[in-house]
């Protein structure tokens, strides 16, 4: 008997916790997580340059997608977790694309939910496609494109996330959007899982910015996440997955761009298909805001201390070792000099050394990837190199980015 397709998206977060393997998938393999992005929460205007007010999406929705490692099967996880209203789509595809992102003609397959082409997924969850037998390489290109036949405003925009919009009629098949907008905004795909050998796994990047890859060139390429995805495919492991659950300006302990790392880690860390390992990477807007101006009233972010985020850290190691997963802590990267204006001062500074200290001598976590030492300045280690800048003082270039990769690629047995 057929399901209602309310009860399919409503049980579509149990598979996604549950990874229940689609019916004939092979008992030797697994559903890994192979790309991913964290949704966000709606952000009201900021007096930052940077900001831009979140796009509205109808008619045909396109992203471009680097995997990191590959399968037999491929899925697709949609999202509404955080929207006000339903999300409709009515039709759906996923094509292989070119290094460059180009398809051909015969590339596009329809994706279906419960063998329905249409879904509608209820505000505040996430529904997962049915699997598609499609093989793809670890680093291939994915195009994913959705039509969407009702408004659906984007919760965040973020330069680090692409999106082609095109009004109109469904071209969820057509090789080029001819006429579409290009936008800034985090995607309403939230993960792509791929079928893979018995020994794949997926590593979860958790945390802000930093891990988001702001300031990275290549969208493909989003900071250390996907240049450590790129390390372990050259050292022959194409079958693990790097989720990528960073969103800029998250925050350990309060949410306000993105639900608070307290708040998200069960949705993007411990629930991810396939996770394995966890590398936290996230505490630097908590000091970095602490005391500042809201932005948005006359009120002042709490004062938070070095002992409240670890307090915040030995809470999520808690809820991972419960899970029986591996969580390797990633040391605060330098930011005297960022570009907001009190963001980084000197106390804040010692703060960031307290808690680095705590990281690499606690024995809390079961390693530690020191990426403070991975890119800081030798001469003034409250800096980030210059070379290793993108910038504003704050976020690496590719080439920290890399740097941080190969650091984590060394503890992080492939």
């Amino acid at each position: 008997m057929r399901r209602h397709p309310m009860l399919s998206a409503l049980l579509a977060v149990g598979l996604v916790t549950g990874l229940c393997g689609p019916a004939g998938a092979s008992d030797t393999g697994a559903w890994i997580t192979t790309w991913a992005s964290s949704p966000s929460l709606a952000t009201e205007k900021l007096p930052l340059p940077f900001w831009k007010p979140a796009p509205e999406a109808q008619g045909t929705v396109r992203y471009t997608l680097r995997i990191s490692a590959g399968g037999d099967q491929v899925r697709v996880r949609l999202s509404a977790e955080t929207l006000p209203q339903d999300l409709v789509v009515d039709h759906a595809t996923v094509a292989v694309a070119d290094a460059q992102g180009h398809v051909a003609p015969s590339a596009f397959r329809t994706r279906t939910f419960d063998g329905a082409r249409t879904a509608r997924v209820p505000a505040g969850a996430p529904l997962l496609s049915d699997p598609l037998d499609l093989p793809v390489d670890a680093g291939a290109v994915l195009v994913v494109s959705l039509h969407l036949p009702q408004p659906v405003t984007v919760p965040q925009a973020d330069n680090n996330h692409h999106t082609d919009i095109l009004p109109g009629d469904d071209r969820t098949e057509a090789v080029t959007l001819d006429g579409a907008r290009g936008e800034d905004a985090r995607e309403i795909v939230s993960a792509l899982l791929v079928h893979s050998g018995a020994q794949a796994r997926t590593i979860v990047a958790f945390g802000d910015s930093i891990t988001d890859g702001f300031g990275a060139k290549d969208r493909l390429m989003r900071g250390w996440p996907d240049q450590l995805a790129a390390l372990l495919r050259a050292k022959g492991r194409r079958d693990i997955g790097i989720a990528n659950a960073g969103i800029g300006g998250n925050r350990v302990l309060r949410g306000e761009v993105g639900p608070s790392a307290l708040a998200r880690f069960d949705r993007d860390a411990l629930a991810v298909p396939g996770v394995t390992d966890i590398v936290l990477l996230e505490g630097i807007n908590d000091l970095g805001l602490s005391g500042l101006p809201t932005l948005r009233t006359s009120a002042t972010h709490p004062v938070v201390t070095a002992e409240d985020i670890i307090a915040g850290y030995r809470q999520l190691i808690e809820r991972a070792r419960a899970r029986h997963l591996k969580v390797h802590g990633a040391t605060l990267t330098p930011a005297i000099g960022a570009t907001f204006p009190g963001y980084a001062t000197p106390e804040k500074d010692a703060m960031r050394q307290k808690i680095n200290t705590w990281i690499r001598t606690s024995g809390a976590f079961d390693d530690v990837i020191d990426f403070d030492a991975a890119v800081r300045d030798p001469a003034h280690p409250d800096r980030i190199r210059a070379d290793y800048d993108c910038g504003d003082h704050l976020h690496p270039s590719d080439a920290g980015y890399h740097a941080m990769a190969e650091t984590a690629l060394a503890v992080i047995s492939p």
